[in-house]
């Protein structure tokens, strides 16, 4: 297939799986899904046209699905498949020169929201009636242009205040609100506009860009939440974003004079994000590539943020695997319970990132009693007043007394080290490695690959008494970290007793295997920092990207199914 032809009907190989399913069930399914006008998939995969990493051409034959058996027409009627094949435009992006710092910023009144429903914007400008533009683009694939755009308003600025991030000086914000004990800042800013999300916008993730009149431009975010039935739930990693986020001064990790002891206990979503992306949050970057990558390859996808999982968390049931994107550091009980109950009911799950489910938190509601506006992390058991009264609620490391549940219990890995800087190392095949999820993808036992894939934040295996049964090592790659030097991130999976797959990454650049964006959420180093700088390291990884498609076909089956493959749980390589 051509890179810029159009058609409704692709041919997909039928699994060899299949073959083993009676013909007249499979016609049966073929032909209810063709009177419906539906989408007719196999369990083993969602994608209908493979491209490769740098080329809107097939995979060769090496990277190729499963050997043919049978030609079956497709009808696309995947929403995020039609969605991509819309024309896209990369005015997403900002030039460094327009990188506004004090000039504009803003933020959202909720970090989701579904189709119909109606989403409050709250922006400052530096200059009082400063008019401004809003651009809302979606984020996916679009033949490589990175997003859509989707809608534009013009505003009239209100000074409302900003933070100056390199003075760490909060100026003008009358409307703040802040708690001198716990160091809670709400920039309690008054509306600027509102946008009823149309019936017709693609679940995703959205970002927002706010440009002032000299063209000086800032991000902010949302999600639009999709099916309820989709294949597969992506979760975009708020929680995260927003312990990093130290607009005013304050982070879960720091305060003004950035010391971990004038660190926020508590911070608020109702505040501006920081970051090396300009304002889209930090973190949101290593979720990028894995979306681009996702979108396609066509995979019939849901977005979700992670505050609805804290909310909602029995929507994971309704869906046949959980996609945890990039870095994914904050979990609150709800969430760490709905995830694990969704694994025991034979639900698949996929960590893209690492050090998932590090720290518990909780939520509560904003000074206007808005629900699930602030974010509170004490980080330690003695100073959070729940402390002997509600211990599975002590916002201390998931690992750590009083929860004691190490994430590897779940995860199969968990956080191990940083390596910022330098920004990652290379990925390498473990030297034992044996399992039909590399079938087709050509990486040897022993072999790097990439360029920076390990980093910042890597995780491994623990022999705690923890570590689920039957855990296989796919990845063991170098890292110097930060912290405790030379080590090693694993990449893993394990079949739990339910059925469910579920994989782990070890890395939060892992998608930078998957795709050439490399949206970095830290500031551009100096070669001398980095461990590979060549285009050609840098570039998308053919073998991993075809391993993360096994591995995305595999999470949707049972693995105690008739008609799963037994040697996906084979022999462990670790324990």
């Amino acid at each position: 297939m051509k890179k810029d032809q159009r058609t409704s009907v692709v041919e997909v190989r039928t699994p060899r799986r299949w073959r083993r399913l009676p013909l007249a069930l499979i016609l049966g399914a073929l032909l209810g899904a063709l009177v419906s006008g539906g989408l007719w998939m196999t369990p083993e995969t969602n994608f209908l046209y493979q491209a490769s990493p740098d080329s809107g051409e097939p995979l060769s034959a090496a990277h190729a699905l499963s050997p043919i058996q049978s030609a079956i027409p497709i009808i696309l009627q995947n929403a995020i498949q039609k969605e991509n094949a819309l024309p896209g435009s990369n005015g997403w992006t900002i030039p460094d020169s327009q990188v506004a710092t004090t000039q504009i910023q803003g933020y959202v009144g909720a970090e989701s929201v579904a189709p119909t429903q109606t989403l409050t914007f709250y922006v400052s400008t530096q200059i009082p009636n400063d008019p401004y533009t809003v651009a809302v683009y979606r984020l996916g694939w679009y033949h490589g242009a990175g997003g859509r755009l989707m809608t534009t308003l013009s505003e009239s600025g209100q000074a409302q205040g900003y933070y100056d991030w390199n003075t760490t000086k909060l100026t003008g914000c009358a409307s703040c609100r802040m708690d001198l004990t716990t160091h809670l800042l709400d920039a309690n800013w008054s509306p600027s506009f509102r946008l009823t999300i149309p019936a017709t916008w693609t679940t995703g993730l959205y970002l927002v860009k706010l440009t002032t009149s000299a063209n000086m431009q800032a991000y902010t975010h949302f999600t639009v939440t999709g099916d309820a039935h989709a294949t597969y739930v992506a979760e975009i990693p708020d929680n995260t974003v927003e312990a990093y986020n130290d607009w005013g001064g304050y982070s879960l990790y720091h305060g003004p004079d950035q010391r971990l002891a004038t660190r926020a206990y508590k911070v608020s979503l109702n505040r501006p994000s920081q970051g090396r992306q300009f304002g889209a949050g930090a973190g949101i970057s290593s979720v990028m590539d894995a979306i681009r990558w996702m979108e396609r390859t066509g995979y019939d996808l849901s977005y979700v943020s992670s505050v609805d999982i804290n909310d909602h968390p029995n929507l994971l049931l309704t869906h046949r695997a959980y996609l945890s994107l990039g870095h994914d550091e904050y979990w609150s009980l709800a969430m760490r319970n709905g995830v694990e109950r969704a694994r025991d009911a034979g639900i698949g799950l996929a960590f893209f990132g690492a050090n998932a489910a590090y720290w518990n938190i909780r939520f509560e509601p904003d000074h206007a009693g808005v629900p699930d506006r602030t974010i509170v992390c004490y980080k330690s058991a003695v100073l959070d007043p729940l402390y002997g009264a509600n211990n599975a609620n002590v916002t201390v490391e998931w690992r750590q007394a009083p929860l004691n549940r190490p994430e590897n219990a779940l995860v199969g890995v968990m956080y191990a080290d940083w390596t910022y800087p330098p920004m990652g190392w290379k990925w390498t095949m473990a030297s034992a490695a044996a399992s039909p999820l590399l079938e087709g993808t050509e990486l040897r036992p022993g072999v790097s690959y990439g360029c920076n894939l390990v980093g910042y934040e890597f995780d491994h295996v623990y022999y705690n008494g923890d570590t689920p049964p039957g855990l296989h090592v796919l990845g063991d790659s170098y890292a110097l970290g930060i912290d405790a030097g030379a080590n090693h991130s694993q990449t893993t999976y394990y079949v739990a007793r339910s059925g469910a797959l579920v994989f782990a990454s070890g890395s939060i650049y892992w998608a930078y295997a998957l795709d050439g964006l490399k949206f970095w959420d830290v500031p551009r180093l100096p070669p001398g920092f980095m461990p590979c700088l060549s285009t050609a390291a840098s570039a998308p990884v053919p073998g991993i990207q075809r391993l993360m498609a096994n591995v995305m076909a595999e999470l949707v089956i049972n693995q105690n199914s008739a008609h799963a493959p037994r040697h996906v749980r084979g022999r462990p390589i670790s324990a």
